[in-house]
């Protein structure tokens, strides 16, 4: 399976998670506007709290270190859309959730899949 047989097959949650990222970014654009840094931290913390609360409203156990590994690449992801347009916050968060869908389709599909399309 190629990968844009991947993503038209999985359209909903792709669109979904990319609308989910945007929203977070945006969200924390706006309350922490002062510095690049901030912003970036405010994202990944409030991503971890969005899965840490939907696992637990799931009654799934919380794993703690894919909850890290996730917030670690929503970390980087947020600081490098902040680094390229930190001018507005629209276009930052829309920079940001397209950014973030690299790694997390090409993860999705290793770990649904077992390979990658290369």
């Amino acid at each position: 399976m190629n990968i844009v047989e991947y993503v038209q097959s999985n359209a909903g949650l792709m669109g979904t998670v990319f609308v989910a990222v945007f929203v977070i970014d945006y969200f924390a654009n706006v309350m922490s506007s002062s510095s690049r840094f901030n912003s970036a931290i405010t994202t990944a913390v409030i991503l971890v709290a969005v899965i840490a609360a939907t696992l637990f409203a799931m009654g799934e156990e919380i794993l703690w270190q894919p909850l890290a590994l996730a917030a670690a690449l929503m970390f980087a992801v947020a600081y490098l859309g902040n680094v390229l347009t930190f001018s507005s916050s629209v276009v930052n968060a829309l920079v940001t959730a397209v950014i973030f869908m690299v790694p997390f389709i090409l993860g999705m599909m290793y770990l649904t899949t077992g390979s990658l399309p290369w």
